[in-house]
């Protein structure tokens, strides 16, 4: 059963997002989103610090959706398989990466491919080639977002693992 504080979260990141698609980010009050989400205004108050934390929260619960909904998890023996995944789920949220991209939060989505990567570390080594491993994906999918998405996911992936493969990767 859903706590009503996770129902509220939910509203609010839902009403802030809607609105991104009507008025610019930055111009966005408090009290819009909450009179658009149905709920007294210190509600918001109580869930989040600012609106970078409510955009967060969506991203993290958009990554935790994919995950458990595609169940899919990064695993180097199937890497390729994993990035083609991975970016046709960023193709069907693109609505979503544009509005980070015009709302200047596109760099959340860097801190959503590090949580998936770097916890799974357990050397420095590891650390370090999950970071170019996360940064690679974050820089690919910022230029194909802003050039209009208009190669297919897998193509994207092929490019990554060329790359990968040619470049950061000896195995």
């Amino acid at each position: 059963m859903e706590l009503q504080s996770d129902i509220s979260k939910k509203d609010i990141a839902e009403a802030l997002i809607i609105l991104m698609k009507k008025k610019d980010y930055s111009k966005i009050t408090n009290k819009e989103i909450t009179d658009k989400a149905g709920l007294s205004h210190i509600t918001i108050y109580r869930n989040f610090k600012n609106k970078d934390e409510i955009i967060k929260y969506y991203l993290d619960e958009v990554t935790n959706e994919f995950i458990k909904n595609k169940k899919v998890n990064y695993d180097p023996n199937h890497f390729k398989e994993y990035l083609v995944v991975l970016f046709t789920h960023l193709k069907d949220k693109e609505d979503i990466g544009l509005l980070l991209y015009k709302a200047n939060c596109i760099h959340f989505i860097k801190d959503e491919f590090d949580k998936i990567f770097f916890n799974k570390a357990k050397t420095l080594e590891e650390q370090y080639n999950y970071y170019f491993i996360s940064g690679g994906l974050y820089n690919i999918y910022y230029n194909w977002l802003v050039n209009g998405y208009k190669e297919t996911p897998k193509e994207i992936a092929d490019m990554f693992m060329n790359f990968y493969i040619l470049k950061g990767n000896n195995s």
